[in-house]
């Protein structure tokens, strides 16, 4: 059919990428021969980039293309800010028709007169991502043609999918709730379904932005939870449990069209509760990623230039070549690197805006060469995460046996509440006795636990640590409730036990930590205290004190904190009020009564820069 198809991640840093999306490429780009593009960053810039694209492929002349491509950045950079200085480093542009030509381009900018695609599909992430998340899909009605078709899918699209219609509803915009797990329930084109269709991981090269886990193979293996857990959403998100999905097929598929990953990163929600666990894990075996398992890494110039051949996804892997060469450039020696510059530079390979397939694959025979000779492809360890974690209640001597067989690191088991400690200590230990040492967990808080449940759960696993002498990382994880009306759209909710000043203590002790706590004792009790009584000091602590710690250790800690403990009940119940809101301007501290209060709350005033 030829449409037009954009893809819409919108610009929230996040790790993975977009598996919905994906899949939707994979759909229209193999299964029904559309133009698919995705895009995640400015999209101010993107349409400016459009309108830039338009513009190189209005312009024939070959050393006007190969001239321009140098100062792509400055052409996008004038269509969108209409400022001439850009364009005055452009040799003989100033003054002639294709000056005239951008200033078109500008006018049209300016206009929201972007290039149009005939479906446009958004994803969306957390609820608390919502403003961003609602901006990117009214600003992608300005790409949508006449007739065409916005929808938008994901979790936020799922949970709250009235509340986002109400901000973002026409006729051009249809919401997806839930799974794309049936026949003919998204384009109605083709008998498939998309929840089952491999990855397209190629719309990866296609942006500049960088996920950091891409070098994995994603997918799950079941899909639900038999769980009701009510700080969850997943029987929300995937309501049915299903307890077999085959990921060989798939890890197949992909492994021969884009090439193999270091990484399967499962995002099953409770694989344990599956009745095919065991050949769940034959499945992972069978895949390479058995216990003690490696991998070479594939050459990634092959796998780009045989994606060009097969004419898939030409973008992508006009930039991703044009990015190798880059590379390669810069372990040449300097007479090779001379040479190949000289040579990409006769047939306008220098950049990627303005290189095309044919030109890359007649200067296949010179960079191959150059790629075989310089390409070095070690062995490397290759693993597997469950990255939503184990359920701890279901973990066996006879599971944790089978699990063992496999490649897996980190080892994630939630740990969600302090009374769970016993079943959480037994999965540990039993993980240990199977050699399973590298182990990590998200600690849930601002539920219905208290401030003191967390550094209790914390300090267990600092225990278990030292006991089995392995290693767990914990990752605190702030509870939102993403789907409750006053709070879904920010991060504003405090658990009954937890106020603000406690929430931005954790905060502040977190990112001094880079988000995770290791298995030293020295540093655990460096950052939440000894006891639980230094982490109660730590928690009403002024914020700068926590984050520059060693600087005001010996100072001004130690004058807070004798201060602190002088006060009486009166004064101190008076200062916690005052605290608790973790707003310390002028006017809040001089709503104490007590000058003694007034003078101890001039701490919170010291500013962390």
């Amino acid at each position: 059919m030829n449409r037009r198809v954009l893809l819409i991640e919108p610009n929230y840093k996040n790790k993975y990428p977009p598996l919905g999306l994906m899949k939707i490429s994979r759909y229209f780009r193999q299964i029904c021969g559309d133009n698919v593009r995705f895009f995640k960053g400015d999209l101010k810039k993107f349409a400016a980039q459009l309108l830039t694209e338009e513009f190189f492929n209005e312009t024939d002349d070959f050393q006007s293309t190969a001239l321009f491509g140098r100062y792509s950045d400055s052409l996008v950079n004038f269509i969108k800010a209409g400022k001439y200085s850009y364009l005055d480093n452009i040799p003989k542009l100033r003054g002639s028709l294709l000056e005239e030509k951008l200033t078109n381009l500008r006018r049209r900018f300016k206009q929201d007169d972007y290039p149009k695609f005939d479906i446009i599909c958004v994803s969306t992430l957390f609820t608390f991502f919502w403003t961003e998340t609602i901006d990117t899909i009214n600003f992608a009605k300005k790409f949508l043609a006449p007739s065409g078709k916005i929808y938008v899918g994901g979790i936020a699209a799922t949970l709250v999918p009235d509340a986002m219609y109400s901000e973002v509803g026409n006729d051009d915009v249809k919401i997806l709730p839930g799974l794309l797990n049936k026949l003919n329930d998204f384009d109605k084109l083709d008998d498939v379904i998309i929840d089952t269709l491999p990855p397209d991981y190629s719309i990866i090269e296609e942006i500049d932005y960088k996920y950091p886990a891409s070098n994995a193979y994603f997918g799950y293996t079941t899909r639900g939870c038999i769980r009701q857990c009510a700080f969850c959403a997943v029987h929300t998100l995937e309501p049915d449990y299903k307890n077999y999905v085959d990921i060989r097929s798939q890890l197949e598929q992909v492994e021969e069209q884009f090439g193999t990953k270091q990484y399967l990163l499962l995002m099953d929600n409770n694989v344990l509760a599956s009745p095919n666990f065991p050949k769940i894990i034959d499945d992972i075996k069978s895949c390479g990623f058995e216990k003690g398992a490696t991998y070479i890494p594939s050459n990634e110039y092959e796998i780009a230039i045989k994606n060009l051949r097969n004419g898939y996804n030409e973008r992508a892997y006009v930039k991703k070549i044009i990015l190798l060469y880059e590379e390669l450039d810069k372990i040449l020696s300097e007479e090779e690197a001379g040479e190949f510059y000289s040579m990409r530079e006769s047939k306008n390979l220098l950049y990627y805006v303005s290189a095309t397939r044919d030109k890359i694959l007649e200067f296949d025979s010179v960079a191959r060469l150059l790629f075989k000779k310089y390409h070095r492809r070690n062995k490397r360890a290759r693993y597997i995460d469950f990255n939503q974690g184990l359920d701890a209640r279901l973990i066996t001597e006879e599971n944790m046996a089978k699990l063992a067989e496999i490649n897996i690191r980190p080892l994630r088991i939630a740990f969600d509440h302090y009374e769970q400690r016993e079943i959480y200590s037994r999965a540990i230990r039993i993980a240990a006795k199977h050699g399973i040492r590298n182990m990590s967990n998200y600690l849930l808080y601002n539920f219905y636990d208290t401030p003191d449940d967390l550094y209790m759960r914390l300090k267990l696993n600092i225990e278990l640590c030292e006991e089995l002498n392995v290693s767990i990382y914990s990752f605190p994880m702030k509870y939102h409730p993403i789907r409750d009306p006053e709070y879904f759209r920010n991060r504003d909710y405090l658990g009954v036990h937890w106020n603000k000043k406690f929430i931005r203590a954790i905060q502040a002790i977190i990112n001094a930590t880079k988000g995770k706590i290791g298995r030293g004792r020295s540093f655990f009790e460096e950052a939440f205290g000894k006891n639980l009584d230094e982490f109660h000091d730590l928690l009403w602590m002024p914020e700068a004190m926590i984050i520059y710690r060693f600087k005001y250790k010996e100072n001004l800690a130690k004058e807070w904190r004798k201060a602190f403990h002088t006060l009486n009940e009166s004064e101190l119940n008076e200062a916690m009020e005052i605290i608790t809101r973790n707003k310390f301007t002028d006017d809040n501290l001089s709503k104490a009564n007590s000058e003694k209060v007034r003078q101890f709350l001039a701490f919170y005033q010291i500013s962390r820069h």
